[in-house]
């Protein structure tokens, strides 16, 4: 029998062996249950380990018909139940809905708490630095409108000054285009 290592002192199953010991667990846990879905979940993990994520779905829709979603609620009946005698799951649709879309699932609360602090802390100063950024950033981007403004203005208005060979009209319509263009800055 080939011996695949799969950590430091962990040895898998080849998967050649693997593929007829998932397809019987699969096949009892249509009329038995829980139990055998929780084994198949076990080898099924054992293989993942063996592989990548995308060849491990190949590897599972190809042997068992299973897309990546199944197979991942086998692993998780599997990691959640193992150790325990009883199942923690009444069926497979409890499964389901305990630990899909719940990564803490079955970690002690203890460890929820500082964890979701520190990410909360962490989310909360990073928008205020963001938030800080761009109100600096939208600052500058004004001030440099207002600077482009008034350099275009002092161009034209030494064009169209009446003193300057302009006229009285030109100008009232340059002051008046100039206002317009500060008013459609952005506070």
């Amino acid at each position: 029998m080939e011996i695949v290592a799969i950590g430091s002192n962990q040895v898998a199953r080849p998967l050649r062996v693997l593929v007829p010991l998932i397809k019987a667990d699969l096949e009892h846990a249509v009329e038995a249950g829980m139990p055998y879905y929780t084994t198949a979940g076990e080898k099924m993990i054992e293989a993942r380990e063996q592989m990548t994520a995308k060849e491990f779905d190949a590897w599972c829709q190809r042997n068992f018909n299973v897309g990546r979603r199944q197979a991942n609620e086998y692993m998780n009946l599997a990691r959640h139940n193992s150790g325990s005698g009883a199942s923690r799951f009444t069926s497979f649709r409890d499964v389901i809905s305990k630990t899909r879309n719940n990564p803490n699932y079955g970690k002690p609360a203890a460890w929820h708490t500082p964890v979701k602090e520190a990410i909360s802390r962490v989310n909360v100063d990073a928008l205020k630095q963001d938030a800080l950024a761009k109100q600096e950033e939208r600052a500058l981007q004004r001030k440099l409108a207002l600077s482009l403004i008034d350099i275009g203005f002092k161009a034209l208005a030494s064009k169209l000054h009446p003193d300057k060979g302009g006229s009285r009209e030109a100008m009232v319509r340059l002051n008046r285009v100039r206002e317009l263009l500060q008013q459609a800055v952005p506070a």
